[in-house]
C-alpha cells in the first residue's frame, strides 16, 4: 500500500532532525470542509489535494513553547539548493523571491533525485491562487483540464483571446463547469478588472512582466545548463559500468533527467509557493522554503 503525503513528509522530517511536538498533528487538506471542519458536502474542485494542515490536537498551547525545530540543513534556499552555484541571490526584495523561485523549481524538477523531494511532495500541486496571477493566460497549466478527457478539445494558449468568453468557448466549460483550469482563468480575469478599478493592475503587470523576463532570460538557460550537466554525469557513469558482457548503450540506459522540460507554467507554480510560504530565515540564507512551518 502506498504511503500517503504526509506519511512521505513525516518519515522526511525524522531523517532530516525536524522534530515535531506531540501535540500538533500534520494532517492533509484534501478540501475546505476539511480545513474547516464543515458540514456542507460540496466545495470548489480546485481546492482539492492543496497540500497539508497543521492541527493542534489541545485546547490551549502556552505562546511561550516551540512546537516545531527545524534544523538549517533542513531549510532550501538558494544557497542550499542543487543550482547554489548557478543563482545569483539577492538578500531581498523581488530579485530575493526570483531567485527562490529558480531554486525550488530546479528541485521539483528533480522529482525524487531531490534532497527535499519528502517535503516538496506535501506542497499544493497547483498554482496558489495569489493575485499577480489572476488572469493571466500563460501561466495557467491547461493540460488538467478535464474536458479533453471527455471528447473536447483542450484550449492551446493560442485559443485563449483577451474575452473571457473565448475559454468558455474553447474548453467547454459551461458544459463542464468543474474543469479548474477554465474557472481559475475565469474567475481570476474578472478579479483582475476589479483590481483596475483601484489601480493595482499596473503595479501586477509590471510585476508579472518581470517574471517572465526572468524565466526567458535566467531561468530556461540556467535549468537547462544544469540539468545538461547532470545529464552528462550520469552519462559518463552509466558508460563506466559493465553489465554482463559488455557496456550498455547510452539510449538504452534509463534516465529520468531526459524527460525533464521546464515551462513558463511550472516556474510559475514554484513563485506561487515562495510568495505564499517563504520565510527571511536570516543573513546567509535569506529568504527561504522551511518545511512544516509553511504549513
Amino acid at each position: 500500500m502506498s504511503l500517503s503525503k504526509v506519511e512521505i513528509l513525516l518519515t522526511w522530517c525524522n531523517e532530516n532532525g525536524i522534530q515535531i511536538d506531540p501535540r500538533i498533528q500534520v494532517r492533509e487538506s484534501r478540501n475546505h470542509q476539511d480545513l474547516a471542519d464543515s458540514t456542507e458536502s460540496s466545495c470548489s474542485p480546485s481546492s482539492r489535494g492543496h497540500g497539508i494542515s497543521v492541527y493542534s490536537l489541545e485546547d490551549l498551547i502556552d505562546c511561550s513553547c516551540s512546537l516545531v525545530r527545524i534544523p538549517k540543513a533542513a531549510i532550501l534556499s538558494t544557497k542550499s539548493c542543487f543550482l547554489s552555484q548557478d543563482i545569483t541571490s539577492a538578500p531581498y526584495g523581488h530579485v530575493a523571491h526570483l531567485a527562490l523561485a529558480l531554486a525550488l523549481y530546479g528541485e521539483i524538477l528533480r522529482g525524487q533525485d531531490s534532497k527535499w523531494f519528502g517535503y516538496l511532495q506535501s506542497l499544493p500541486r497547483e498554482t496558489v491562487d495569489i493575485a499577480i496571477f489572476w488572469g493571466v493566460k500563460d501561466v495557467i497549466d491547461f493540460k488538467s483540464c478535464v474536458c479533453s478527457s471527455r471528447g473536447h478539445t483542450v484550449p492551446s494558449q493560442s485559443a485563449i483571446g483577451d474575452d473571457a468568453s473565448d475559454v468558455g468557448a474553447a474548453c467547454s466549460n459551461a458544459e463542464f463547469p468543474e474543469c479548474a483550469p477554465s474557472l481559475q482563468y475565469l474567475d481570476g480575469k474578472r478579479a483582475r478588472m476589479w483590481l483596475s478599478c483601484i489601480g493595482a493592475k499596473k503595479e501586477l503587470d509590471g510585476l508579472t512582466d518581470e517574471i517572465r523576463q526572468y524565466y526567458v532570460s535566467i531561468v530556461e538557460p540556467t535549468l537547462h545548463a544544469a540539468f545538461g550537466r547532470l545529464r552528462q554525469s550520469e552519462a559518463e557513469h552509466n558508460v563506466n559500468v559493465i553489465l554482463g558482457d559488455g557496456i550498455p548503450r547510452l539510449d538504452e540506459c534509463s534516465n529520468e533527467l531526459n524527460s525533464v522540460e521546464p515551462s513558463l507554467p511550472g516556474f510559475c507554480h514554484a513563485y506561487s509557493l515562495v510568495s505564499s510560504r517563504a520565510f527571511l530565515v536570516d543573513a546567509y540564507h535569506g529568504l527561504a522554503m522551511v518545511p512544516v512551518a509553511d504549513a
